[in-house]
């Protein structure tokens, strides 16, 4: 029997292979973590990709030392790396890089857009980002890459964030769209991350979960860890909770905005 599209559990319990789409490096375990490690422990294959490579993000200090004289993105290439491993991702793709690639193109790079505080708790478009960046490259050019990426992976569901982008951030945002487009393009249903929707606990996860975070020494602090979740500072001074949990909603697939 066929899941209703209105259950995304129902899909996710369905689902052999799933794609996991987002926007830096550490967005993946910190709003999809549990998920991805309560799939990957019964078996389900599931990749990332990942449609920037944070450049723009801030340093914990002291996370790099003196004599690393590695650039940003390959300091957070190794991060993520770790993360992925103790999550136990099957694998690992940048949006503009083959598989993630329209076919007959030129590997290109989408650059982190930056953000800015707007209030607490909600981020908004940075004033600095460059023509590069995810939010200024064309959204056809982005979709025909992870459509390129659906096709050669074959997920049965694809997951993403919601149309605020968990807080705002600009490239969040965009690749929800990104997603939901690719999603309604390709068939392949997609779920949204929201703590509104339909919410599972998943405390076997915590050991990979928390793993995966230790490995982003240089985005945020793992603080404490307990049955609730594990606690962690990010580099503006922020706390947040990551549950052992997941909570999602079916996404709409009939326009792309």
């Amino acid at each position: 029997m066929t899941p209703s599209p209105q259950d995304p559990w129902a899909l996710l319990d369905a689902a052999r292979r799933v794609l996991v789409v987002h926007a830096h490096p550490d967005d993946e375990t910190l709003s999809t973590g549990p998920l991805v490690a309560d799939l990957t422990a019964r078996g389900v294959h599931v990749e990332l990709v990942t449609a920037t490579r944070g450049e723009e993000g801030e340093v914990v200090p002291g996370a790099i030392a003196e004599d690393d004289d590695r650039p940003l993105d390959e300091v957070r290439a190794a991060e993520i790396d770790g993360a992925t491993r103790a999550l136990g991702l099957a694998d690992r793709h940048l949006l503009g890089t083959a598989p993630a690639l329209a076919a007959g193109a030129a590997p290109r790079r989408y650059r982190d857009s930056g953000m800015q505080w707007i209030r607490e708790g909600l981020a908004g478009p940075s004033d600095t980002a460059g023509e590069d960046s995810l939010t200024r490259r064309p959204l056809e050019t982005e979709v025909a890459d992870l459509l390129a990426l659906i096709a050669s992976t074959g997920p049965d569901v694809i997951v993403s964030y919601d149309d605020e982008g968990t807080y705002g951030h600009p490239d969040h945002v965009r690749t929800h769209h990104l997603a939901r487009a690719a999603s309604a393009e390709s068939s392949v249903p997609m779920l949204e991350i929201s703590e509104h929707g339909a919410v599972r606990e998943l405390p076997g996860t915590a050991a990979a979960v928390t793993a995966a975070l230790r490995c982003y020494r240089t985005q945020l602090t793992v603080v404490s860890a307990d049955d609730a979740g594990v606690l962690v500072r990010h580099v503006g001074g922020q706390d947040q909770l990551v549950p052992f949990a997941a909570g999602f909603r079916t996404a709409a697939t009939d326009a792309r905005s």
